[in-house]
């Protein structure tokens, strides 16, 4: 009976000692974090630019509708409107000894800052002109009347978020340098191509091979969309999570065939196409691929700590210990495209009349690819999992994710500190794409590639990007602004050609 007592509390001991641990080595952390930078205000003596008349010209561009469909097919009247709007609006920009506007490819945007030292290398600010289309009967607002609602505090219309909002901010934040008679020291790039939504074949490619003619091989970074910010997405959050994309995980659609015995329906076969082609898809979803907590997640959640609640703080400082518990629970929900290839069945077909058992039918199965995978795993994976040599499997098109950008540099550092001057109530930390964009025709040019959206969206807000009304405050739109004027200041501020070791003054 001692012994038991004794085996009991040496047990007890030994959790309360594991306890004190994981408590301590949280509160350690925590002193760690770095001292941010000034906050934008509007009595700073940077400058800070206004919302007013920046509004308007953003409601100017929600109306022009810059569908893209499909490659190779988007509304060309509509993006020749969007380019001239932009010259229109800002005459500074075009007219600036500094800038260099282009047209490439006759509805692309390439504009080219020339900086004052040009032994530094450049970098670029990317996005894009095009938006999905709109289903108007499910929307409430008109989807491109760039309509005002909440006494003008919020604006509704497709590309208020992805990604009119972010372009228009740069092309403000540039406006707004240019009128206080700044000339950065480091030259930079505003790219944007007019066909991202459908692939980028038409707008970045070809920006990419403007770049290349004019001898650019080398972009010190590039920044382009991303995830916005989001506020109440994740439980036990104190701050806004401000993720900065430091890959992008790969696409891949796969084609389903099945050809079997067809016939009337009065006498129908054993198995039909339509049936053998179901339980296929079923294991397909009932077996989703492996979890994968890889460095960028553990960064992530490491990041988090610092801003999570009790005991959320100390469970994410101690991932040593609850890696397992974190894994499983970042695999519910919005978050498990952060933990493992995802599969979603997106069209399916056969049927030709309802008294005709159908001879084939067809599914079409879209991954998105975790960066730890590649294409050749995930079909592989998948025809295991299947294990019916009668589906044939056909890839239609496809893409491996992106390589990592690194995290641990100043460059990195420089995105993260003018975030949260902009954003004083949000956390950053390195994050994973999940979801494509043209960033692939400019992976040659850097090894940092970060991805970011500027707009702030509550709860289930970020369900309105490519879905119905889609909307943007208007204090989280002057926030976008500064944020992007206050990262062109903060580049020069920041000895960026030393190897990117980090700097403490960030």
């Amino acid at each position: 009976m001692n012994k038991c007592i004794k085996l009991v509390g040496a047990i007890f001991t030994g959790i309360l000692a594991l306890l004190f641990f994981c408590a301590l080595r949280t509160a350690y952390l925590s002193m760690t974090k770095p001292a941010p930078l000034p906050v934008c205000q509007r009595n700073e003596s940077e400058g800070y630019i206004d919302s007013t008349q920046a509004w308007e010209r953003l409601k100017g561009a929600l109306r022009i509708p810059t569908v893209s469909v499909k490659p190779h097919d988007y509304d060309r009247t509509a993006l020749k409107k969007m380019v001239e709007f932009i010259r229109k609006n800002y005459p500074k920009v075009f007219t600036s000894p500094i800038v260099r506007p282009d047209v490439i490819n006759e509805y692309s945007l390439l504009l080219e800052v020339s900086g004052s030292n040009k032994s530094l290398t450049p970098y670029a600010l990317t996005g894009h002109l095009d938006v999905v289309p709109v289903l108007q009967d499910e929307w409430e607002w008109e989807g491109f009347g760039g309509e005002e609602a909440e006494e003008g505090e919020v604006m509704y219309g497709r590309g208020a978020v992805d990604n009119k909002g972010p372009v228009m901010a740069q092309l403000e934040a540039l406006n707004f340098l240019l009128s206080r008679g700044i000339r950065p020291q480091r030259g930079f790039y505003l790219a944007y191509g007019h066909d991202e939504e459908v692939g980028g074949e038409d707008g970045a490619a070809k920006i990419a091979e403007e770049l290349r003619k004019r001898g650019v091989n080398k972009l010190l970074f590039i920044l382009d969309e991303g995830l916005p910010i989001t506020r109440g997405l994740l439980k036990g959050l104190n701050k806004d999570l401000a993720g900065i994309g430091v890959t992008e995980k790969g696409s891949l659609y796969l084609n389903l065939t099945i050809h079997a015995e067809g016939g009337h329906s009065s006498a129908p076969p054993v198995e039909s196409s339509i049936g053998i082609l179901s339980k296929a898809i079923s294991r397909l979803e009932e077996n989703p691929h492996k979890l994968i907590f890889d460095h960028i997640t553990r960064s992530l959640i490491h990041q988090l700590s610092f801003d999570m609640s009790f005991p959320l703080n100390i469970i994410c400082s101690n991932l040593w210990l609850f890696e397992p518990i974190v894994t499983r629970v970042l695999a519910r929900g919005t978050t498990k495209g952060l933990v493992r290839t995802t599969t979603a069945v997106t069209m399916i077909g056969g049927g030709i009349k309802h008294n005709v058992i159908p001879p084939s039918a067809w599914a079409v199965v879209n991954h998105r690819i975790h960066p730890s995978q590649t294409i050749a795993e995930v079909v592989a994976r998948d025809k295991a999992v299947m294990n019916d040599e009668r589906v044939r499997v056909e890839i239609m098109r496809g893409y491996e994710a992106h390589p990592t950008s690194p995290h641990d540099n100043i460059e990195f550092d420089t995105i993260s500190e003018s975030i949260k001057q902009a954003y004083p109530d949000s956390t950053t930390a390195p994050i994973t794409m999940i979801a494509n964009t043209d960033m692939g025709h400019y992976l040659k040019f850097t090894d940092k590639i970060y991805r970011f959206n500027p707009t702030l969206m509550a709860g289930k807000d970020v369900y309105r990007i490519h879905g119905r009304d889609e909307r943007i405050h208007r204090k989280s739109f002057e926030a976008s602004m500064n944020l992007y004027y206050h990262l062109m200041l903060n580049v020069d501020l920041m000895n960026l050609d030393t190897g990117g070791a980090r700097h403490t003054e960030l």
